[in-house]
């Protein structure tokens, strides 16, 4: 077996893999990535490396992804990393062999990069990821820390169908205008910046997310804001279609029985079906979300416009609330799904400085819609 740097020529390869593997639970999906599995990699940052285990035959065994970027982490600016896409077919040798290149790899970002401090996501009832990364008692294991658990959250309805959209004292959601862009990103900096691993939105960045993500840009958010103009949350809900896609293998029987009632309901109501298992659901995922002091009545007043302008087009939104998320209030009105899921990190080494405990209690900076 070999372990080697992933080349665009491999892409196919990739996908193909990817196809044949997906994370298994209680609902085991996928991502499809074609046609360009390293499309999201670059929509995430501009540093970002892959590696393929091969066989004797060259056929591949397993794949992992590190995507470097800036990031706030104990009250300063840092280089972190996301470890993605990890996939290996079950075998205990692979396995020992892979963990080994990972901190290996780890262990190089530290050196060459100064990443000190990774972060990876994990479906909480995937099993055979748990044992595998969290379960071996080897010394060389990765030095996995739970960070904080939270729901992948699928919205499919509304009780009632066509609820009036909450307010929020003054607070009005509009859409973004150009003219918006600089408060824009002074807010979401500002608001990252509290975040462990938040995002450092510079004018760079902004501007490279603005111009290079596929079906994005200004007009994409929805703003909240008080009678003065200033902001107090934001969403741009964004349809990552053409380049990722969630299949869902199969549906446990309550979802099953969940979807077949929606479906037969949909066309009367003006909404898409949800798609079979085996097909690619037809969602948008709600990212930068972002409310000022986490209020909950804001969150409100900009989930029912991203609802009001989406439910005719896209079967689900998609959005991250974490374990005791202030916000889970305002989800009340609708009706949805939790994929339950957590949130690791780990160091490059076992000299990198601790994270804080206390430096990583607050609300994530976590983005899952560039998992």
């Amino acid at each position: 077996m070999q372990i080697r740097r992933a080349q665009p020529a491999d892409n196919p390869r990739i996908l193909d893999f990817l196809a044949q593997h997906a994370m298994q639970g209680a609902l085991p999906l996928r991502f499809d990535r074609a046609p360009d599995y390293f499309a999201l990699h670059r929509c995430h940052a501009a540093d970002h490396r892959t590696w393929l285990a091969e066989g004797e035959g060259g056929d591949m065994k397993g794949i992992a992804s590190l995507v470097v970027r800036d990031g706030y982490l104990m009250e300063r600016v840092q280089p972190v990393a996301y470890l993605g896409d990890l996939r290996l077919v079950p075998d205990r040798i692979l396995s020992r062999a892979w963990m080994e290149e990972v901190r290996a790899r780890l262990a190089g970002l530290e050196h060459d990069a100064g990443v000190h401090h990774a972060y990876c996501c994990m479906i909480r009832d995937n099993r055979l990821a748990a044992q595998s990364l969290l379960g071996s008692r080897r010394a060389d294991r990765l030095a996995l820390s739970h960070w904080r658990g939270y729901s992948n959250v699928s919205v499919y309805g509304r009780r009632g169908w066509r609820g009036a959209a909450r307010t929020a004292g003054s607070i009005r959601v509009v859409q973004a205008q150009p003219h918006h862009a600089d408060a824009l990103r002074h807010f979401l900096d500002a608001e990252s910046a509290r975040q462990p691993f938040g995002c450092v939105f510079s004018e760079a960045e902004f501007g490279r997310r603005l111009q290079t993500w596929p079906d994005f840009g200004i007009g994409s958010f929805l703003l909240a804001l008080d009678a003065r103009g200033n902001l107090h949350g934001c969403v741009a809900p964004w349809d990552a279609g053409r380049i990722k896609r969630i299949v869902l293998e199969r549906f446990p029987p309550s979802i099953q029985a969940i979807r077949l009632a929606y479906n037969a309901l949909a066309p009367a109501f003006g909404r898409p079906r949800i798609a079979a298992p085996g097909e690619p659901l037809q969602d948008i995922y709600l990212t930068h979300l972002q409310v000022r002091q986490r209020d909950p009545a804001v969150f409100a007043a900009l989930l029912d416009a991203a609802w009001a302008g989406l439910r005719s087009r896209y079967a689900l939104m998609q959005l991250c609330l974490y374990d005791n998320d202030p916000l889970w209030p305002a989800m009340a009105p609708y009706r949805l799904t939790r994929l339950p899921m957590d949130l690791y990190t780990l160091s490059g080494t076992r000299n990198a400085p601790a994270v804080d405990p206390a430096s990583a209690a607050p609300i994530p900076g976590f983005e899952i819609y560039l998992v």
